[in-house]
């Protein structure tokens, strides 16, 4: 099958992080389809779009939503984007999907806090959606919360959503020693590495992390924070007590994607507070499962019971002193972690690995019933 994948971010300017796209592309390329990757069409006029869409002959287009991605200037209103999707099918006569990683602000909630031009951007952004949504024949949502408010709120279009596991961007990297390939790329490893994917985002509880970690600290003096994803500029200006621990917290800032694969393999414990709870959405925290890491987060409002959180993730409610006591708990038990681990890397493989959400994919070109994991289980 001839398959045009439109991604405004392909591979990231991050660090050599890749994004969820990357994965499925590599999947459907192994398993003999031809992709055609179209990179940030924002940043050239979309009629060169056009062009390549034209001397390719797609038999399905798949298109890579997050909303900054395509106008990261306007806050996510991209109107000569939501202008080429106008028509799509029609045009192109092929089968469309649109993979909704982010779909709008809350602009009603933002206008209840009086957040009045977050609600404006917000309340635009939701009728740039509503559009979007009427020119694909599919629409997969990466949160089931989010497929569920947008079904309630479009019922006319409700047949044409759904859910899908976003499958993790920090490829597996194989290795015998995880840490001397550490040490041998230049960095120190502690004895007691606690991971943190700090990436500024406001879902991010800081001060959760920080409770958590001198809590360790009193179990552990020897432990380390250890920061991916954001510089020590960064953290200081979001929070300077954390960053004021000296050598127990180590920055690292953007990480390549084979070395954040190493540092997840080494580490005791992830930590991942969340504001709306642990979601299929959160990249960070499917990467940490795919690598069978024990993760201490926060049960919210995306929080879904599709999902069995409770049993691949260490699951606290939105309470700093009872994350961090979740957080004490996890440390102190080996086991405990090793099966929260187990059970985590089993779930990702069965329901949100790159080769699983492919095969969704290619289930709605051509619906059938017999439809396997594409690459093998």
């Amino acid at each position: 099958m001839r398959i045009a994948w439109v991604t405004p971010d392909y591979p990231p300017d991050r660090g050599g992080v890749s994004d969820h796209s990357s994965e499925m592309v590599s999947v459907l390329r192994a398993v003999g389809h031809e992709v055609l990757v179209i990179a940030r069409p924002q940043k050239r006029p979309f009629a060169l779009l056009n062009a390549e869409l034209d001397a390719f002959a797609p038999e399905l287009i798949v298109v890579a939503y997050v909303p900054l991605g395509y106008a990261p200037h306007t806050g996510g209103v991209s109107p000569a984007f939501a202008l080429w999707c106008v028509g799509l099918r029609l045009r192109r006569h092929c089968r469309t999907i649109m993979l909704a990683h982010e779909a709008s602000l809350p602009a009603a909630y933002l206008w209840r806090n009086r957040e009045l031009k977050l609600a404006a951007l917000g309340a635009a952004q939701v009728v740039q959606f509503c559009i979007l949504a009427a020119c694909f024949d599919t629409i997969f949502f990466s949160n089931t919360g989010t497929k569920e408010i947008w079904a309630e709120g479009l019922p006319r279009l409700a047949n044409r959503f759904h859910s899908i596991r976003i499958c993790s961007n920090i490829p597996y990297h194989s290795s015998v020693e995880p840490k001397a390939e550490l040490t041998a790329a230049g960095f120190s490893i502690p004895s007691s590495t606690i991971l943190f994917f700090g990436t500024g985002h406001q879902s991010v509880l800081f001060d959760y992390v920080e409770a958590a970690f001198l809590a360790l600290l009193e179990r552990e003096p020897l432990a380390v924070l250890v920061v991916i994803g954001m510089t020590p500029e960064k953290l200081r200006q979001l929070r300077p007590s954390l960053a004021d621990l000296g050598a127990r917290v180590v920055v690292l800032g953007y990480v390549a994607a084979p070395q954040i694969s190493l540092w997840l393999q080494v580490a005791k414990l992830v930590l991942a507070p969340l504001v709306e709870g642990v979601s299929a959405r959160k990249g960070t925290v499917m990467a940490a499962l795919q690598h069978g890491q024990a993760v201490v987060t926060t049960r919210g409002l995306h929080t879904r019971t599709d999902i069995a959180w409770d049993q691949i993730c260490l699951l606290a409610p939105l309470e700093r002193d009872t994350f961090a006591a979740k957080a004490v708990e996890a440390f102190k038990d080996s086991e405990l972690r090793s099966t929260i681990g187990r059970a985590a890397r089993a779930e990702y493989e069965a329901h949100a690995s790159a080769s699983v959400t492919a095969s969704r994919i290619l289930g709605c070109a051509a619906p059938r019933n017999d439809i396997e994991p594409v690459g093998g289980p």
